[in-house]
């Protein structure tokens, strides 16, 4: 877990909930001083994280310098720092685990509008090149590692790049509305890209949908319509997609990307705020978290049980959600709520009777093993 005061990264043993301490010890006048939790000292404060293909490192960005840290997961140790030309919202990793891709939207480039995708190189620990793309926000990248979906912010394309050309370029494709994200199929012919519509901009009411690209030929080539869709989670066929409504207010619905359809009779209302992540628990509980809400009522987290696609009852106000993660093989899911963790039995919604609370304010979550 990276923490945003201490700008260490926490460790937690996901199958039985608990983390190493340091060792108890007295002081000179006698007082017993506690063990504390164990933690990699990174940076000054952290934010977003992500974990190679091959689980051997794990990247996280600091915000107040702009950058990247890798750590070597077996011996839990600094492995390489690199520094970016500007804030990132996220960063992705080749299939092969050696480099990295960082949407950098203020990223200086020659005779261009500022903006581009920044490739590092773990093992020369530096930036290898920058793909020019003008506002480069966030990203998706293929299954095999050829091409790469670039999103800008407000615009209505989304920008092809594909990693193996001879002469490698930003492609823009038009005909979106204030695309975010996108998932791809197993052969990486074909994108599945949510459209956020009026919630990321577009003029009201700025439809939310999901648009199938054929990645060949550049092309959409079927669209479905949605409540809110500002974050996704794919899970074989099933694309699960919630955000903002212009008519609707806040929603979820479940797309079947194999036919394009809708699984959702309707958009499910769900709580409100700018909904950025989601989790998909061992009992088909999909967790939806947003970092803004009322907060008020209820909180910023949701639950939705897609088995039968309807809305678990709202959950107590606990502040913005940051991150959070399923746990493999249980039952759990832990979720970073108002800078706090918070380890949730995702067979009642109710945080379980072992918690583990952690000095300044966590933000993101992976588990590295599986």
């Amino acid at each position: 877990m990276s923490n945003t005061y201490s700008g260490d990264l926490q460790i937690m043993d996901t199958q039985n909930d608990t983390t190493p301490y340091t060792q108890q010890t007295t002081n000179s006048a006698g007082q017993i001083i506690p063990g504390s939790p164990v933690t990699i000292a990174v940076g000054s404060s952290l934010t977003w994280e992500a974990v190679t293909p091959d689980r051997t490192k794990t990247m996280v960005f600091d915000p107040t310098s702009n950058l990247v840290y890798f750590v070597t997961n077996s011996s839990e140790t600094l492995l390489a720092t690199i520094p970016l030309s500007g804030p990132a919202n996220m960063g992705l990793f080749s299939p092969d685990s050696t480099t990295v891709y960082i949407p950098v939207s203020t990223v200086p480039i020659t005779g261009g509008r500022a903006g581009g995708v920044q490739v590092l190189s773990i093992a020369n620990a530096n930036i290898s090149t920058t793909y020019a793309v003008p506002s480069a926000s966030y990203e998706a990248l293929s299954p095999s590692g050829q091409y790469l979906l670039v999103f800008a912010g407000n615009s209505d394309s989304v920008f092809l790049i594909d990693l193996t050309a001879t002469t490698i370029a930003a492609v823009e494709i038009p005909g979106f509305s204030r695309p975010v994200n996108a998932f791809f199929s197993s052969d990486s012919s074909t994108a599945y890209v949510i459209n956020c519509g009026w919630e990321c901009g577009d003029a009201a009411p700025g439809q939310a949908s999901v648009a199938q690209l054929n990645i060949p030929t550049k092309t959409i080539q079927a669209t479905v319509p949605v409540g809110g869709a500002s974050v996704g989670l794919l899970n074989g066929t099933t694309l699960y997609v919630a955000g903002t409504s212009y008519t609707l207010g806040p929603t979820y619905d479940s797309v079947n990307v194999a036919t394009m359809t809708l699984n959702t009779a309707s958009s499910v209302p769900i709580t409100d705020g700018l909904h950025t992540t989601m989790a998909l628990s061992m009992n088909n509980k999909l967790y939806i978290g947003a970092v803004t809400c009322s907060n008020t009522t209820y909180g910023c987290l949701s639950v939705v049980n897609v088995s039968s696609n309807v809305a678990d009852p709202g959950l107590p106000p606990k502040g913005a959600v940051t991150g959070m993660v399923a746990i493999s093989n249980r039952n759990v899911v832990y979720v970073i709520e108002g800078g706090y963790q918070i380890i949730y039995d995702t067979t009642t919604d109710v945080p379980q009777s072992t918690q583990v609370i952690f000095h300044g304010a966590l933000s993101d979550i992976v588990q590295v093993d599986q």
